[in-house]
């Protein structure tokens, strides 16, 4: 069920993606920004809808945060490391995305990890937190958008564009990918009950990656046609949804209904190994916002490295 509901994802991630980009082209959506907007809350619906489940239906809002933090380092260490080599330019991303984007992300994934390690109550007030990071986020958001159509009044970007049929595919591609993202988590908790270990490293390794192809997608089909921007900028967005929104929203909702959630995370490397990789990306990226293909296979590498280093973990390593 995990792989047959991992393929349906991905196909109706793949429908779905793509209705999103051509909505964010008839509104006339700059490339940087339809990337960390549309692009990456519609292949961030996966990772959304787990921490939906997790919370509401199966009680285990550990999984979600798992989730999050394995999809985040997966879409921070896998796509620009496969993305680099599909480029057929230099992989060197605009400015904006790394002051904006990857600033934000930064930001993110610090609150995060003080949050984890502080506070073993999450309740109203951290949800508001977490989505007031993503609300000042959308405003910088807004603020280039509007500065991008002053300089671009005469593009026509809607010809072509069938805005009623794309919206139509947007929401029936969502009820496909809530129905399977619902077989994914509930399976993936039960094959963290058959293999005896916990289901955040379930939801770390599996249901992460498998919630993060329609991100893998969208950045590689970007990265193809040189458009490096919309590719990088669709990572840190994306990233940015499932910590702040992800997490933010299916807490709020708890919190209103049940009150406060208990969260009991003892596997705090998986949150400071993401910290720790979102440090190193921003360094790769360096002065002259260039990644190269050295530097593409080491972040291949160290995922690997540190999915292995996780299970390893998991089943009584290193202890």
């Amino acid at each position: 069920m995990i792989i047959i509901s991992s393929i349906a994802i991905y196909f109706a991630g793949n429908s779905f993606a793509r209705a999103s980009s051509a909505i964010g082209d008839y509104f006339k959506i700059p490339r940087d920004v339809k990337g960390a907007t549309f692009d990456a809350i519609s292949s961030s619906m996966p990772e959304l809808l787990v921490a939906l489940y997790s919370v509401i239906v199966f009680k285990q809002f550990e999984v979600g945060i798992g989730t999050i933090a394995g999809s985040a380092l997966f879409n921070l260490l896998v796509i620009p490391g496969i993305c680099v080599f599909l480029a057929p330019l230099a992989f060197k991303v605009g400015k904006k995305v790394i002051s904006r984007d990857a600033l934000f992300y930064l930001i993110s994934v610090f609150s995060l990890v003080v949050l984890i390690i502080y506070f073993k109550e999450w309740g109203i007030i951290i949800s508001v937190i977490l989505i007031g990071i993503y609300l000042v986020y959308l405003s910088q958001i807004a603020k280039h958008t509007k500065e991008y159509r002053n300089k671009n009044k005469a593009k026509n970007t809607r010809k072509g564009i069938n805005i009623y049929k794309e919206l139509g595919i947007f929401v029936a591609m969502l009820g496909v990918i809530g129905l399977f993202t619902y077989l994914l988590t509930s399976q993936s908790i039960n094959l963290s009950r058959i293999l005896g270990v916990s289901p955040i490293i379930i939801a770390f390794t599996i249901t992460a990656a498998a919630t993060s192809i329609p991100d893998t997608v969208i950045s590689a089909v970007n990265s193809k046609k040189g458009d490096i921007d919309g590719a990088t900028s669709n990572v840190f967005g994306s990233n940015i949804f499932d910590i702040s929104i992800g997490l933010g929203v299916p807490l709020l909702i708890y919190s209103i209904i049940k009150g406060s959630v208990k969260i009991v995370f003892d596997n705090l490397e998986i949150v400071l190994g993401l910290l720790f990789a979102t440090i190193l990306v921003i360094y790769f990226f360096g002065e002259d916002r260039i990644l190269r293909k050295r530097e593409g296979i080491i972040m291949l590498f160290l995922y690997v490295l540190f999915v292995v280093y996780t299970i390893l973990f998991s089943f009584g390593f290193f202890r």
